[in-house]
């Protein structure tokens, strides 16, 4: 039986509301549960770690791509954006990163001891970095070919994030005992070390990258044939 292309591509549609849904919803209440659980301090200072950071970014990604699939539902049109692609790979990339950085930290020999235990502390580091990855895999409108150079773009959140904690580290905006990662405690570890971390970080990033890419265009071939496969825009 010949599944008709047009019926591929609303299930995929559909699918897609779905996942963005719950990251939507997870990752406003894990937001809410935190600022909760920090009510007696700073909220705002809780931004010093990436996670609350990426979890930020991802919702709001999520509730772009909502709007983007009821239009599309709509429509019938495909939103072909590129810059829409480049947000949801930079999303997916950076909660891979929060959630291999966590589950390093939980290592006996990592002085950073992360709590898994509590709703937004696990829905943040698990649930979220997993939805996000399954999302931007659905997405039908893969890029065939990218420039090197462009698959950087997966990275631009975290570099944002590191020139800003790192700057506010050496100016003494943030005291040396809340430093969020023990690899950014330039006083008590060797400057190489932090290189080494850094160099890590991007070299890993670059490779999620690519692993992402590749199977973005693997799987949506499961929902589009070659011949009905919208391009994006330039």
């Amino acid at each position: 039986m010949t599944v008709n292309p047009s019926s591929r591509r609303n299930r995929n549609l559909r699918l897609n509301l779905l996942i963005s849904s719950l990251l939507f919803v997870f990752g406003v209440s894990s937001l809410a549960a935190s600022a909760v659980s920090l009510a007696e301090e700073n909220f705002l200072f809780a931004f010093r770690y990436m996670t609350m950071n990426g979890t930020v970014f991802t919702t709001l990604v999520s509730l772009i791509i909502i709007i983007v699939c009821i239009t599309e539902m709509v429509t019938g049109k495909a939103v072909k954006l590129r810059q829409l692609y480049y947000l949801r790979l930079c999303s997916a990339v950076t909660e891979c990163i929060i959630a291999v950085v966590i589950m390093l930290s939980l290592l006996p020999f990592v002085p950073d001891n992360p709590n898994l235990l509590t709703y937004d502390s696990f829905t943040m580091h698990v649930i979220i970095p997993l939805l996000a990855i399954a999302s931007f895999l659905l997405n039908p409108l893969p890029v065939e070919s990218m420039h090197p150079l462009l698959r950087l773009n997966c990275a631009w959140l975290i570099t944002l994030y590191a020139a800003v904690v790192i700057t506010m580290i050496l100016l003494g905006l943030i005291p040396q005992d809340k430093i969020p990662y023990s690899f950014m405690d330039f006083r008590s570890r060797p400057l190489v070390y932090s290189i080494c971390i850094g160099c890590f970080v991007y070299s890993f990033t670059y490779v999620l990258s690519v692993w992402l890419t590749d199977g973005n265009k693997r799987v949506s071939r499961f929902w589009t044939d070659e011949k009905n496969r919208p391009a994006h825009s330039e």
